[in-house]
């Protein structure tokens, strides 16, 4: 596929990359020098020094052959007349990143279908939601639901006295809960798709399928505290703040909010009906201290700031946070911080790219989540519904599975069930399935 990209920052970069590890055929629109030249020298695509506003850059880019455009800086309207844009060049399909809830309210007129658009994507409400999950999840490490929610994904630190990580996993067959499967394994080397000879480290993170009913036995089988989440402080107030606060109040809960901006945190108080809305800097120690004092227990840190919002997370654990979660688009921080007590990080970036790779893949991958720094992925495969496919009516041992990968889970008309070598695939089968990132063009290619 020929895709073009317009804006190379976090979002642009990192889609970038994938869709370029991927094999696609990628373009990248961008107008800062220092980025252009960055990624001329290191990433395998075109790179037009201009701006996706412009007709020209859009046919530098390679427009009349596009198909699709993948708009993605940081200014919405930016976004929508290069989307725009493309579509008077070409006739390829546009994605436009927006941030402002008005573009994504249900009762606006300025809806992707009237824009002319494919998509609209707004990560903003979906990293809230992520967020309530993982306040929600009494367990260290987090969770995550998969398959309409059939299945659970657990990100487990294990601590050195956890029974997982003194045995071959083919030897904790009998621990497990079933039906259960560690899937991946991520540590100071990276990401790793396992074997049953493998033995998982206490320095490293098991990434396990399972039920969700099963999920309290794996928080007691890691060995990590558990955690239950009474008073929530949220340190930033933006639109992801904004939309985490309201969640929780829906929950029953009265969350405090640190907002820095005095305008902000008058608009957002006016709107709050149950949370304490202080105007103040949340990187303040005295402030968190006196945050603490009023029994603060978990606190999410939303700062745009890595490097700040992790040293806060920090700070926050230091003074007695049980649950600290942190924005972070920086995924090579990750593993420090979870060495370092951060119980969570998440990605508005990372939520881009899922929701714009689920779009690009649309009728082969129902779902993603990615794993490390793109170092893997999750994917969620429905079986084709045409009884000729090759992959249908043989068992798994007989079928020429990609290296890298690990067929996990599959689900049969509701039940779930750990994949063996005598399991034989169904039309409409739903397929959970653990790769390396080198190995998902080959892993999709079975399922087209």
């Amino acid at each position: 596929m020929y895709i073009i990209i317009v804006g190379a920052g976090e979002v642009g970069s990192y889609l970038a990359r994938i869709l370029v590890d991927e094999s696609h055929d990628v373009a990248i629109i961008e107008s800062d020098d220092k980025l252009v030249r960055a990624l001329d020298a290191n990433l395998d695509a075109l790179v037009v020094h201009g701006t996706g506003v412009s007709q020209q850059s859009m046919r530098q880019a390679g427009i009349d052959k596009a198909d699709l455009v993948l708009a993605v800086t940081q200014v919405d309207e930016v976004n929508l007349i290069a989307c725009m844009t493309a579509s008077r060049c070409g006739s390829a399909r546009t994605v436009a990143r927006v941030r402002q809830a008005a573009y994504l309210a249900g009762d606006t007129s300025l809806d992707a279908e009237t824009l002319g658009l494919s998509l609209l994507v707004g990560p903003e409400r979906a990293v809230a939601n992520e967020v309530v999950g993982l306040l929600s999840y009494e367990g260290s490490g987090e969770v995550h639901y998969l398959a309409q929610g059939a299945v659970a994904m657990l990100d487990l630190p294990l601590s050195a006295d956890s029974p997982l990580t003194h045995e071959p996993l083919v030897e904790l067959r009998d621990v497990f809960p079933n039906p259960s499967l560690v899937v991946a394994v991520a540590g100071p080397r990276g990401v790793r798709i396992p074997r049953g000879d493998d033995v998982i480290g206490s320095d490293e993170r098991a990434t396990i399928l399972t039920r969700p009913e099963n999920a309290n036995e794996f928080w007691i089988l890691s060995g990590m505290p558990w955690h239950h989440v009474r008073h929530v402080l949220i340190i930033g107030c933006g639109t992801i703040g904004f939309q985490l606060a309201r969640q929780l109040e829906i929950k029953g809960l009265y969350p405090t909010v640190i907002e820095i901006d005095r305008d902000r945190a008058s608009w957002v108080s006016q709107r709050l009906k149950k949370s304490i809305v202080l105007h103040g800097d949340g990187t303040d120690p005295d402030l968190l201290r006196e945050q603490f004092e009023e029994r603060a227990d978990a606190v999410v840190v939303l700062l745009e700031d890595d490097e700040k919002a992790v040293l806060i997370g920090l700070f926050a654990k230091h003074l007695g946070a049980k649950k600290v979660i942190v924005r972070s688009d920086k995924p090579a921080y990750t593993p420090i911080a979870h060495k370092l007590g951060i119980d969570a990080l998440i990605s508005p970036k990372r939520a881009v790219a899922d929701e714009i790779l689920r779009f690009v893949r649309k009728g082969r991958v129902e779902a993603a989540y990615m794993l490390g720094d793109h170092e893997g992925e999750i994917l969620d495969f429905r079986v084709p519904d045409q009884p000729v496919h090759d992959i249908i009516d043989k068992p798994l041992r007989e079928l020429d599975f990609p290296e890298g990968a690990l067929l996990g889970v599959v689900i049969h008309e509701g039940e779930v069930s750990i994949a063996t070598g005598d399991t034989v695939l169904r039309p409409g089968d739903d397929l959970l399935v653990a790769c390396l990132a080198k190995s998902v063009s080959a892993v999709e290619e079975m399922f087209r």
